[in-house]
């Protein structure tokens, strides 16, 4: 087999795996009594290892030669259906050794099974056997030949000319590198070498250029070279073109020594600057051997180092290596329009800067893309040719000029055969989608991407190398918004796409495409509705290996709904599946029994669905590796034969509602992560089980240790010995009475020392255990202490040097915090000091907090690197509140009536959140405040008097967002020049009319619950309007529908005396409208004028009057609404016919609660819906059923119907 070569074949790391499998003792002692079966197997090694001998050829060959590709392609096609089989036959050996132990009958029905698939497994074979045959008799045919190591891409070697175009958006850059070099630290000898790491096409070797042709550079070196090094690290090559360049003079020197020698006679005393461009090599050793060259005496050397690799960076640097990253679209623009246009500008052509500037979006911020395209398109006046090229991905682009692939697969080229495998697999992703390193390890672990070490190393770590070597080959790139998660490049991420070719299928680009018989791995994007007609699947494609569906925003927040249908055809259809996730599926209650066909199945995803229940046959999926139940809130039970999922590594459930585990959870010794342990109250899931689990990693949560009957069953979990675990919540059972049992069990709960976050939650001790009293838990980060009622006293948290989030609440016995709070360490080391978030909360008998301010109170005392401070239900809280926390950005004070005192100096405070504290002092406000939020209390009267007391309103310059609730007077004539957001709830004592004209930037408008508002002013930017049960509003601004021409999106709920908009109608740009519980205005409806608003997109209404039986009325909805709702019309009988037909553009119908609703419309509805959601309402399930009901042939034209929670297409 090939080794894990650089550049080796990928294909050969597939097929590896594949013989890993069948070498397991399971599968040998399975093969013994079948040699039929065994020497099918072993001339099917034969066969692959022939066909792998010339792998390494094919893969160079198929760039330039179809009938290569097309004939690997095959072949890959056949290992993947031999892997198969190979997998089946680990199976059933792997089953038959877990069943050995059954009754006699069962063994009767097992041999009579087993027989059945010896047969079936033996023409399978045969048929692959005969397949693999043909496709290796053509590789000669091809004149493919065995080569021990891919051949070098060839390109041009780079030089130090100057840019012809000239450089964008590189000065920062340019004056980053400059400021490197004159930093002391950054030199080792009088040698500072700065590394320029960066992905491939984004303009290292231009950087480095620029610099290297900078004045400063000529001007104060006396000699300067530049190498283009290359893959070939040769240090004599690298030395002699160094002495060539440095002295402008050709070197006819033929032994190292020599040129060393000569080398360090010239550079001596003399200041020396060189480039080392486009350096590949890893090894260590190599560099340090170059390196002592340059040792020799000279002033100083300058050396620049270009690479894609951050561990070639971290070898070469003697500073930190500095990361290039992409350009703006902005200054990519500015290159790509220097080299697309005549005289590299784009003013006499606006029509193609238009598509010239979605064409460098696609370029992702690369300079190399952005030239290329823009040098496709040089003088091209033909807005088709454009067009084209927009719509192109990299690989169809004319291949000649078209450097941008080969620049990017340079870097694929570069990996070992088991990365390019992880990489390939990427393709799945779809563009912009933020992953996490263990979410896509576990995928490529249920796709067996990953090589088992001969060590004792878990895959889990394996693959996390896998992918450290993916980020430090820049191939992965961290996400700007989450440092928990990465991003592929849009051009990577086509990169992938292009070398997996038809073996994956995206729909996220494929709209149009066909999935073949070839494709193995499909994945889509949820959206809200998913059924069959959406991905139109190809039953061909029964080697489906991956069925995965991604969320492209959190899932919390997604409520997608699938066709039952389509999961039993899935189920019934795809049988090689080893990856398939129906996650965020709102709407699926249970998961067929077919689930247990499965067999390869590794990884399966029900997380926030609606599981209330999982199939026994679940159990018989013996390599399932990742089983994830993360808040299925229905989820009450497991399976009572969990144990027999012998290979399972992680099972996720949190936040459901099981009541205890199943029997014998101990017997899953593969563990890795177990986010979750409920102890049963009848002792049947005893915590003991969790000492035999010896590789637990992550977090654990172990709920209901009211349930531990004996404390010595706590000590038998051996926590302190599962190194790996880096966050634990102990959790008891509500209102449980203070006892010597729970003080007992939790000392013997006792972590390892390296643990991260803790969570103690409704303890009933007085006190806490000695573990947490001591100083050795130097890796917390987070502690949350929750309802621990009957404590009286403190850990001494501040002695935790790295603690960062700090949550007490419910402390309901406490009354001081005083000096046990922060520690009894040294008076030299601050406590806290590490402190970022500090929360106290439900504390109702405290009364004072020892403030221990420290020695130099400018620093801030004890909280000097306090971000957030949180102070919430405390009634009897009197005194001591920090007064200088100079980090402090967000302050929370709420209920707490007694506290006297003034709000801390904080000169970064940009968040303030007051309510009910009615003694605080609010003598001023922080001078960088962004949001303020005031509550009810006499705080609100104390911040309405700050107001009225300083001119202009007394509101810092910077406020964006204020939000007030309860009864105030509004000061008039205030001007608040820099408001961007105003939320009000509550009345405004006498004030009938809001004067929206002092708020000259207000975009979004929130009133609720006024007793008197009666209208409204205008605000020329104000792009949303919410009004929420104003019972006297009766008019919204005259002519808003010009004075508000920002205003995209108007709520109006429950203004039963607002009768109709103002003349002119309403603004011409509003997109969405909704009005509810308006009874007065709804009886105007007729002179709403919706007719005219060419922009609306959106509307919904809900509770119309009572006496309506048919809506919408004709001529009432513009024909650009592409979403209507109806909701809360009790009488209403059928739609009008005529009210709907001319929405050509309506793409979704939503109707709700309308009991009384008989049938749809007299024709069919719009030809353009895609989606039609029916709830509440009883008489038209009946009607709209599938191929059955009366109203199905007015609606069977849509492709995602949903009737309740049901998706019928």
């Amino acid at each position: 087999m090939a080794e894990a070569l650089v550049g080796g074949a990928v294909l050969s790391a597939f097929l590896q795996v594949a013989f890993d499998r069948v070498a397991s003792l399971e599968v040998l002692d399975f093969l013994k009594g079948r040699k039929h079966i065994d020497g099918m197997v072993q001339k099917l090694k034969i066969e692959l290892m022939s066909a792998d001998a010339v792998l390494i050829d094919a893969e160079e060959k198929q760039i330039t030669n179809p009938a290569v590709k097309e004939w690997l392609d095959e072949l890959k096609d056949a290992v993947y259906v031999a892997d198969d089989l190979l997998d089946e036959i680990a199976y059933e050996a792997l089953r038959c050794k877990l069943e050995a132990e059954s009754t006699s009958k069962v063994r009767g029905l097992i041999s009579t099974f087993v027989s059945s698939f010896d047969k079936s497994i033996q023409s399978e074979l045969k048929n692959i056997l005969d397949r693999l045959e043909s496709i290796s008799k053509q590789k000669d045919v091809l004149r493919l030949e065995k080569v021990a190591a891919v051949g070098i891409p060839s390109r041009p070697l780079t030089t130090s000319c100057p840019e012809e175009y000239g450089v964008f958006g590189r000065d920062k850059d340019k004056e980053a590198i400059f400021m490197k070099f004159q930093s002391s630290d950054a030199s080792d000898n009088g040698i500072c070498v700065v590394p320029i790491v960066g992905l491939g096409g984004v303009g290292k070797t231009t950087l480095a250029r620029f610099i290297y042709n900078d004045k400063r550079v000529t001007d104060s070196f006396d000699h300067k070279a530049w190498v283009c090094v290359s893959e070939n690290f040769d240090c004599f090559r690298i030395l002699k073109t160094i002495l060539e360049d440095a002295t402008l003079s050709m070197c006819d020197i033929q032994n190292m020594n020599l040129l060393q020698i000569k080398i360090r006679e010239t550079f001596k005393d003399k200041k020396i600057f060189l480039v080392l461009d486009d350096v590949w090599n890893e090894n260590y050793d190599d560099w340090i051997e170059l390196l002592k060259v340059f040792k020799c005496g000279a002033q100083e050397i300058k050396i620049i180092v270009t690479t894609r690799i951050e561990k070639v960076a971290s070898n070469v640097r003697t500073d930190l290596a500095y990361l290039l990253n992409q350009l703006s679209n902005e200054e990519c623009w500015l290159l790509f329009e220097k080299h697309a246009f005549r005289n590299g500008s784009s003013g006499e052509f606006p029509l193609l800067r238009e598509i010239g500037k979605q064409i460098v979006q696609k370029c992702g911020g690369l300079p190399l893309a952005a030239k290329t395209l823009g040098g496709l398109l040089r003088f091209e006046e033909d807005l088709r040719q454009w067009t084209k090229i927009l719509k192109s991905d990299i690989w169809d682009l004319p291949k000649g000029n078209n450097s941008i692939l080969p620049a990017l697969r340079l870097s694929y080229h570069y990996l070992p055969s088991h990365l390019k495998r992880c990489f390939s697999y990427c393709s799945i992703l779809p563009k912009d989608y933020e992953f996490k390193k263990k979410e896509l390890v576990k995928l490529w672990m249920a796709e067996d991407l990953l090589q088992q070490s001969k060590g004792n190393k878990r895959m889990e770590e394996i693959g996390e190398e896998y992918f450290d070597d993916l980020v430090s080959r820049l191939l992965f790139q961290r996400s700007s918004n989450n440092e928990s998660c990465f991003m592929m490049h849009d051009l990577v991420n086509d990169l992938a796409k292009f070398i997996f070719g038809e073996f994956c299928f995206k729909l996220e680009i494929d709209d149009s495409g066909v999935i073949t018989r070839k494709t193995r791995h499909f994945s889509y994007v949820r959206t809200e509705f998913d059924a069959f007609k959406k991905f139109n699947m190809s039953y061909e494609a029964k080697g489906l290996r991956t069925f995965l569906g991604f969320d492209l925003s959190l899932p919390e927040w997604t409520r997608n709904s699938i066709s039952a249908m389509m999961i039993d055809d899935l189920l019934l259809t795809f049988k090689c599946l080893r990856v398939l996730s129906f996650s965020t599926y709102r709407n699926m209650k249970e998961l067929p029994k077919s689930v247990g066909n499965l067999k390869h199945l590794r990884y399966l995803n029900l997380s926030y669905t609606s599981i209330e229940r999982l199939p026994n046959s679940l159990c018989t999926l013996y390599y399932l590796q990742t089983l994830l139940l993360s808040e299925c809130e229905y989820l009450t039970k497991l399976p009572t034969k969990m144990w027999r999922l012998v290979n399972l590594r992680h099972l996720d459930i949190v936040k459901t509602k099981l009541e205890e585990m199943p029997l014998h959870m101990g017997k899953l010794r593969n563990l890795q992560s177990l986010t979750t342990f409920i102890v049963s109250k009848h002792n049947r899931s005893n915590i003991k089980e969790l000492g035999e689990l010896l590789h637990l990693s992550g977090a654990l949560s172990i709920l209901n240790l009211q349930n531990v009957q004996h404390a010595r069953d706590a000590m038998e979990v051996n926590l302190k010995d599962k190194q790996h675990l880096y966050e634990l919540v102990l959790e008891w059972g509500h209102d449980k009475d203070s006892s010597e049992n729970e003080i007992n069990v939790l000392e013997h709960l006792c972590p390892h020392s390296k643990l991260e976050s803790l969570t103690i939650e409704n303890y009933g001790g007085t006190g806490f255990p000695k573990w947490l009293q001591d100083c050795s838990f130097s890796n917390m980060v987070y502690i949350r202490l929750a309802n621990c009622k009957y404590c009286y006293s403190w850990p001494p948290l501040g002695d935790l040097p790295n603690l960062k989030k700090l949550f007490v609440e419910g402390f309901h016995v406490v009354s001081h915090v005083d000096r046990e709070f922060y520690g009894g360490g040294s008076s030299a080391v601050k406590p806290f000091r590490s402190l970022e978030i500090l929360s106290f909360k439900d504390m109702p008998e405290w009364q004072e907090w020892f403030l221990f301010e420290g020695k130099d109170e400018d620093e801030g005392g004890v909280f000097y690197n306090l971000q957030k401070l949180c102070i919430i239900k405390c009634p009897k809280l009197s005194r001591g509140l920090p007064n200088h926390l100079p980090a402090l950005m967000a302050l929370q004070i709420e209920d707490c009536p007694q506290l006297v005192a003034s709000l801390p100096r904080s000169p970064n405070l940009s968040k303030l959140q007051l309510s009910n504290c009615d003694e605080l002092l609010l003598k001023e406000l922080p001078p960088r405040l962004l949001q303020l939020e005031v509550g009810e209390g006499r705080i609100l009267q104390s911040f309405v008097e700050l107001m009225m007391s300083i001119p202009g309103g007394g509101l810092p310059t910077t406020l964006k967002t204020l939000s007030v609730q309860g009864t105030f007077l509004l000061p008039r004539r205030h001007y608040y020049p820099s408001l961007e957001e105003l939320a009000i709830e509550g009345g405004f004592d006498s004030l009938w009319c809001f004067p929206l004209e002092f708020y000259p930037k207000l975009k979004s408008l929130l009133v609720s619950d006024s007793e008197s508002l009666e209208s409204l002013s205008c605000a020329p930017n104000l792009t949303e309007i919410c009004i929420f049960s104003c019972e006297k509003l009766k008019s919204l601004p005259e002519g808003m529908c010009t004075l508000l021409p920002s205003l995209e999106s108007l709520e109006l709920f429950k203004c039963p005396e607002l009768e109709s908009f103002p003349k002119g109608g309403l603004p011409s740009n509003l997109v969405t409208l909704d009005i509810a519980k308006c009874h007065k205005l709804f009886s105007r409806r007729m002179e709403w004028g919706l007719q005219g608003l060419h922009t609306l997109k959106q509307f919904k209404i809900w509770n119309g009057i009572e006496n309506v039986e048919s809506f919408p009325d004709e001529a009432l909805l513009p024909s650009t609404l592409t979403e209507f709702t109806i909701g809360g019309f009790p009488n209403l009988k059928s739609l009008n016919s005529k009210g709907f037909q001319h929405l050509t553009s309506l793409q979704r119908l939503e109707i709700q609660s309308c009991y009384g609703l008989r049938y749809l419309t007299e024709e069919r509805l719009p030809a353009s819906l895609s989606f039609l959601i029916l709830r509440q309402c009883p008489l038209l399930k009946q009607r709209c059923q599938r191929d059955k009901g009366k109203d199905w042939p007015k609606i069977s034209h849509i492709p995602f119907i949903q009737i309740e929670d049901e998706v019928i297409t």
